[in-house]
């Protein structure tokens, strides 16, 4: 599996290091400002795209097998790291801590797609027998902030798509329920963020977490994407920074 990843690092040699998994239909050179702000406080950032995604190669938002991520992740994670996603990237973020041995210092789920997000159920039940073909994933771009901008740079962006294969739907809606039923195996300090006006996913799941590994964060006002929100933008990096002092 051919995974296109880049990484930034500070101007210092005595640095941390962060992972950062990015969401669905989108690639990891969105987040080029949270990683500025993060090498600014001497931290080293690590990411990659997605199969399907951004520049890594495959059909669009085709990822055949969620568990050759977590593989891939295993060899790519150093040791003494803190891990971030965001939506799909937090689903993903969280499965992996609950199997690796290899857990990260901290956890940091942005808006995480866990427990229930089924959508289109009885669509993907019908067409379960071609579980390459693709549709599209139904996210709204003016969903995903407040800031109307950033929902149109979202729309022009040509690295950005809407599409999602039959078979990475079933296996998104499957390991998001695992995922909540097994989170209890996080036992590392972890800090979810989401916003109150969540349309993307199924924010009501968070009340399920018990964990009190996990604080849970919500911000008023905000939608899926809270690092560019006009109500939060500063609290969402404040509570991130403040967490990895």
């Amino acid at each position: 599996m051919k995974i296109y990843h880049r990484y930034y690092l500070p101007n210092t040699n005595n640095y941390k290091t962060l992972y950062l998994i990015h969401g669905l239909g989108e690639y990891s050179g969105r987040y080029v400002n949270f990683i500025k702000q993060l090498n600014e406080r001497g931290i080293a950032v690590f990411t990659f795209d997605l199969p399907g995604h951004g520049y890594t190669p495959g059909k669009k938002g085709d990822i055949e097998n969620f568990y050759e991520i977590y593989s891939f992740l295993e060899n790519y994670v150093q040791e003494d790291y803190i891990l971030f996603g965001h939506s799909l990237g937090g689903l993903i973020a969280s499965r992996f801590v609950e199997i690796t041995e290899n857990k990260p210092q901290k956890l940091i789920l942005s808006s995480p797609a866990l427990g229930d997000i089924r959508k289109l159920a009885w669509l993907l039940n019908l067409f379960s027998i071609f579980p390459p073909l693709s549709f599209s994933n139904g996210i709204d771009p003016f969903d995903l902030s407040t800031d109307q901008k950033t929902c149109e740079l979202y729309k022009k962006d040509p690295l950005i798509h809407d599409k999602i294969t039959v078979r990475t739907a079933r296996q998104m809606f499957d390991e998001a329920e695992i995922a909540l039923k097994e989170i209890e195996k996080v036992n590392i300090p972890t800090l979810l963020l989401f916003g109150g006006e969540d349309k993307i996913i199924n924010i009501e799941e968070y009340k399920k977490i018990k964990n009190s590994n996990i604080t849970k964060v919500s911000f008023p006002k905000g939608k899926h994407e809270l690092f560019e929100c006009i109500y939060n933008k500063n609290k969402f990096y404040d509570k991130i920074f403040e967490f990895l002092k």
